[in-house]
C-alpha cells in the first residue's frame, strides 16, 4: 500500500488506533488471563514481559503479513521497532505512578543520539525520528488504562532525566485521567527484560482477529 504522508505525531495516531492498539487490548487481555492462570507463582516480572513480548509478536505479524498495515518492521530482527515514514516507534510499559517506561534502554541511546547531533550543529541529522514510544498503562489490577505516543529528549546532554516534548493521546479508559508528568528517568525497571537477551521465537497470528475496529476496551469493564 501506499506510505501514508506523516508529518507529525499527530498524523500517526490514526494509524496506530486502527492497526496497533486491537493488538495491545488483545495482548492485555491474554496475558492477564495468563497471569491469573498461576498467581501463586506468577508476577509483575512474568506479566510484563509477556506482555511486551506478545505485544511485538502481534506488530511484526500485522507489519509483516498485513498488506493493509502502513507499518513495517525497522532494522535489524532484535531491534523490535516499527517505522511509518520517518518515525521509528518502539513500544514500552510505564508504571501507573511514576510514569515511567519499563526499560527503555534503545530509545533512550537514540535519544542520546539526537541530542548531541544537535550539540554538535549537526542539523543535517537524523532524518527520522528515533526517539518514539508507544507508551501502555496496564497491570494484571486494572487492565489497560492508557495509551499514548511520546517524544523523549534528554533535559541536557549525557542527563538520566528526561522529558517528553511531545504527547499524543491514543486511547484513555472511561474515568480515567490522562498521564502528565513531563519529566521521566528511564533506567532498569522489574518487569524488562534487555532487549538483547530475548530469544527470537518464530509466530503466526490469527489474523481472524486483526480487523478489530469495533473492540470494546477491556479496560471499560
Amino acid at each position: 500500500m501506499k506510505t501514508p504522508d506523516i508529518e507529525s505525531l499527530q498524523d500517526l495516531v490514526p494509524h496506530v488506533q486502527e492497526h496497533l492498539l486491537p493488538q495491545i487490548h488483545q495482548a492485555a487481555e491474554i496475558c492477564m488471563n495468563c497471569y491469573l492462570m498461576d498467581t501463586a507463582f506468577n508476577d509483575m516480572w512474568t506479566f510484563g514481559t509477556q506482555f511486551w513480548r506478545n505485544t511485538w509478536n502481534r506488530f511484526r505479524t500485522i507489519a509483516e503479513e498485513i498488506d493493509e498495515c502502513p507499518f513495517e518492521v525497522s532494522g535489524k530482527g532484535n531491534e523490535y521497532k516499527l517505522r511509518l515514514g520517518s518515525y521509528v516507534l518502539r513500544h514500552h510499559r510505564i508504571n501507573s505512578q511514576s510514569r515511567l517506561p519499563s526499560g527503555a534502554k534503545s530509545v533512550k541511546s537514540a535519544a542520546n543520539h539526537i541530542q548531541m547531533s544537535l550539540f554538535n550543529d549537526e542539523w543535517y541529522a537524523p532524518v527520522e525520528k528515533d526517539n518514539i514510544v508507544i507508551a501502555i498503562d496496564v497491570d494484571v489490577h486494572r487492565g489497560l488504562k492508557e495509551v499514548f505516543l511520546g517524544e523523549i529528549m534528554p533535559l541536557e546532554v549525557d542527563s538520566s532525566k528526561y522529558k517528553w516534548v511531545r504527547k499524543a493521546p491514543i486511547f484513555l479508559v472511561d474515568g480515567a485521567q490522562a498521564s502528565t508528568a513531563d519529566v521521566i528517568h528511564i533506567a532498569d525497571m522489574p518487569g524488562f527484560v534487555p532487549e538483547e537477551e530475548i530469544v527470537e521465537v518464530p509466530v503466526k497470528l490469527d489474523k481472524s482477529r486483526t480487523n478489530l475496529k469495533g473492540l470494546e476496551s477491556k479496560g471499560d469493564k
